[in-house]
């Protein structure tokens, strides 16, 4: 980490927090899987119906592939912490890394459903290409913004192995 923040940019363990972009960059992302999430969790509690079949019709099947690769990601930047595992911890390591694939497929995704590439102008999906705009500003966010890296490149150290009481 090159840079200097605020001590309120800080966690707990000296960890530079990721930032509220990054944590919406994330469930974006990863949103086919979050709405499916939350409409099951609609279905059990005591949401309206309507509600829930609005949830599960925002569902683009399309948008799970992005969303797969997406998941770990919002897994471990709930999760992490000094007691998380190796593998944890190399997720968060290349999660700019991950976070961009994701965001660039997405984006491929959305174009091609778009009707942009080889598709009648007059059919132009709107909705699809302003969501591949997001993907290119979420792309560049995560690749080029040094809070991001900085947060990537912070982990909290594991916990101290504890000794046996003889």
């Amino acid at each position: 980490m090159s840079r200097t923040y605020d001590p309120s940019s800080y966690d707990d363990h000296f960890c530079v927090k990721p930032p509220a972009l990054l944590w919406l960059a994330v469930f974006y992302l990863s949103r086919a899987f979050v709405l499916l999430l939350a409409s099951d969790l609609g279905r059990v509690s005591s949401f309206r119906p309507e509600a829930v079949a609005m949830l599960r019709g925002a569902i683009n099947p399309y948008t799970f592939l992005p969303s797969l690769i997406a998941i770990p990601v919002l897994y471990v930047l709930i999760s992490r912490g000094p007691s998380s595992t190796k593998l944890v911890r190399w997720i968060w390591a290349h999660g700019r890394s991950i976070l961009a694939v994701a965001a660039i497929l997405d984006c491929a995704i959305a174009v091609v459903g778009s009707g942009l590439i080889g598709g009648d102008i007059a059919e132009l999906a709107v909705g699809q290409l302003i969501a591949a705009l997001f993907d290119i500003y979420f792309v560049v966010y995560i690749l080029a913004t040094p809070r991001v890296r900085d947060a990537f490149a912070a982990f909290p150290p594991p916990e101290p192995a504890r000794r046996r009481r003889r």
